[in-house]
């Protein structure tokens, strides 16, 4: 759907919003159903082209709530009628509008164009014909904002401001005609502030583009960027209408602004009850409202609303809300999606030097500690001990040192993910495909260094054949980490994935069969070694060192029990033939949490609405 050059006015009636609220744990055990907490209070308005609008109201008031529902990004839990241009907002619609969150989600290693030239091509299209069409569309948004100074500066590098227009560039340029920004001003100075307000109000008159800001208790200055306002006080519209009315609307209802006073932080005074009961206030505004609406009483008109939701079975919430909570169509195909982002990705964890320098050098340097602590072991029978400790501690540093790092960086990555898709970018499916392939060129060459280094400087048996087992071993459980990393990086926070990480492995270490036998397992918890993936590591590790017909060790001493490499997987209880059981186990975990991955990316994109 082309948006461009249309104007959009987006009028909402009698909006309400509550989510379930739990007291504890146990409620999802009880039959009986939570209670809701209502955030929004059957509030209206309408918000028209060529205006910038503020949303004010104290914290709680529903400010971020209003948004997200308008912008089409939360769904569950509200009712009432969302009209654009007097008409029913439907699934096709969701393509006007976007969403610029309070925090700049952005990649940080990518450059202001890198970064403006892969939202061209996700957003125009990346066909060759379309090639002027992204040039333009960068350059004409880059003038607007003011940022043709900076193309080549790598994000991090930018200030708070540019940040903040940087993320508005991205969504202007498809030029969508209706666009909400949750406080743009948090966290930067008064001049950066300004500089952002007076580039959207340029947007919104020049463009004549709709423009919805929630805004945080503006200064006087900023405060006259808007051309209209609706103020919110406990989920309850307190006012709505232009700016140069509010503080005549506000002695209308025998609030009075003292004179020299900052407008906007009367009125959010007003809206936190500082300057007396605003009961009244709110009730005069749905009084209005629904004689606006109906030409009915308020009461009469809650009569009515009431059995028109039970004649219709709420048939608002029903049709309106539940076809409409699917993103807009990509431009793009999915090859096409898969393509960009997969380049994006390989570019992205390329840039990242300092982590790419850590992860190698880190390789590089426990490689060669391991082969100097265990030097020429391999190969002596005395020593067989001080060997498969070896094998057991290769097999930890490429499963700790793969997943820790990706829980420590995927989290940032999951809030432009979530932008970038809800905003119609592209499908998850596009992502997933990208963001796992994307990594496997340095989960490769950085184990395979680890592993060359290690095996010859400890002296393993110089057999092809044995090298690329353990090598196959080693990529399976770096690939292995890297997904539980991904898994848990799309669950929850880096601090909750630091700890949760240990704690999914220390217990599949204990039953890996290294510090206990599995036959000297209690019988009742023998089968929790099938369910390590370190025991398959290790066993499958064994085997290759020590399995496939080794020939005897060299003896360095009087005796040496573990002569034969035979003896030593007898008394381990491993048997050869499990190998390909082994491979077969590691590569059906990772499988299994790449599923698990794509399940926890959709979830978080249903319970984000």
């Amino acid at each position: 759907m082309n948006v461009q050059g249309t104007t959009v006015d987006i009028e909402f009636k009698h909006l309400s919003y509550s989510v379930q609220s739990r007291k504890d744990c146990f409620d999802c055990l009880r039959r009986e159903k939570p209670a809701r907490t209502e955030i929004l209070h059957n509030v209206s308005g309408k918000f028209t082209a060529g205006d910038l609008t503020a949303i004010l109201g104290p914290s709680g008031a529903g400010k971020t709530s209003l948004l997200k529902i308008l912008a089409g990004f939360r769904t569950s839990g509200v009712k009432g009628e969302i009209l654009l241009n007097g008409e029913r907002r439907g699934f096709q619609h969701r393509r006007m509008c976007c969403l610029i969150p309070q925090d700049a989600a952005l990649l940080e290693n990518l450059t202001l164009r890198e970064t403006l030239h892969v939202a061209a091509e996700l957003k125009l299209g990346s066909s060759r014909k379309n090639r002027v069409l992204r040039i333009n569309s960068i350059k004409e948004t880059c003038g607007i904002l003011g940022l043709e100074g900076c193309m080549d500066t790598q994000v991090s590098c930018l200030s708070g401001g540019e940040q903040k227009r940087l993320s508005c560039a991205v969504e202007l340029l498809s030029n969508p005609p209706l666009m909400f920004f949750d406080e743009p001003t948090s966290g930067l100075d008064s001049f950066s502030s300004s500089q952002v307000l007076a580039h959207l109000r340029v947007l919104a008159q020049q463009g004549r583009r709709n423009i919805v800001c929630s805004i945080h208790q503006p200064s006087s200055k900023l405060f006259q960027s808007f051309d209209s306002v609706y103020i919110l006080s406990e989920g309850h519209c307190l006012i709505k209408g232009s700016r140069e009315m509010m503080v005549q609307n506000l002695s209308n209802m025998d609030f009075h602004c003292p004179q020299f006073y900052n407008p906007a932080d009367y009125a959010l005074e007003v809206a936190a009850g500082e300057r007396g009961d605003v009961s009244n206030l709110i009730a005069i505004t749905s009084d209005r409202e629904a004689i606006q609406d109906n030409g009915f009483s308020k009461e009469t008109s809650l009569m009515l609303n009431s059995a028109w939701e039970k004649s219709d079975n709420n048939a608002d919430e029903a049709d309106l809300f539940r076809p409409n909570p699917k993103t807009p169509r990509p431009v793009c195909n999915l090859a096409q999606q898969f393509s960009i982002l997969f380049n994006r990705a390989i570019l992205v964890t390329f840039k990242d030097l300092h982590m790419a320098w850590l992860r190698s050098a880190a390789h590089f340097i426990i490689g060669v500690m391991l082969g100097f602590v265990f030097f020429d072991v391999g190969n002596d029978a005395a020593k067989v001990t001080g060997n498969v400790g070896l094998i057991f501690f290769l097999m930890l540093f490429l499963f700790f040192s793969n997943a820790m790092p990706t829980v420590l960086t995927f989290p940032s990555e999951m809030a432009v993910m979530l932008r970038e898709h809800l905003n119609g970018w592209y499908s998850i499916k596009a992502y997933y495909l990208a963001r796992s392939i994307a990594d496997v060129p340095l989960q490769i060459m950085c184990p395979t260094m680890f592993l060359l280094i290690s095996y010859y400087m400890s002296n393993q048996p110089w057999e092809f054949n044995r090298f690329c087992n353990l090598w196959l071993v080693g990529i399976l459980l770096t690939l292995l980490a890297q997904s539980l990393g991904l898994l848990v990086g799309a669950a929850s926070d880096v601090k909750m994935g630091i700890f949760l990480v240990p704690v999914i492995s220390i217990p599949m270490l204990l039953f890996s069969g290294y510090f206990v036998p599995v036959a000297d397992i209690p019988v009742a918890l023998r089968w929790l070694s099938r369910l390590s993936v370190f025991y398959y590591a290790f066993e499958a590790c064994l085997i290759a060192i020590y399995g496939e017909g080794r020939e005897k060790l060299e003896c360095s001493q009087d005796y040496c029990h573990y002569v034969s490499p035979k003896k030593l997987l007898t008394d381990l209880h491993v048997q050869e033939e499990d190998f390909l059981l082994c491979i077969y186990a590691l590569i059906g975990y990772i499988l299994l949490l790449r599923v698990l991955l794509y399940l926890t990316l959709k979830i978080r994109i249903i319970l984000s609405k």
